[in-house]
């Protein structure tokens, strides 16, 4: 046999997948598919900018929170 590969999955923030659960209506796995790229169309694309957004401004917070313990 060749060489074995396995197939990395994407892991995506539950309580960002939640919020866009709430806000959009659809399953998860299709906010899921919409991230990856999988499905196209005007939702799928305001469903990939908003967590993208969300992930940023989720990024911020911790940095933000681990410099005011570290002072």
């Amino acid at each position: 046999m060749g060489k074995s590969k396995t197939k990395i999955y994407n892991s995506y923030d539950s309580n960002i997948l939640e919020a866009l659960f709430v806000k959009y209506g659809v399953s998860k796995y299709y906010i899921r598919q919409s991230i990856n790229g999988s499905v196209k169309g005007i939702t799928p694309d305001c469903i990939k900018k908003d967590y993208e957004t969300m992930e940023k401004a989720n990024k911020d917070l911790v940095i933000n929170l681990i410099q005011k313990t570290l002072k």
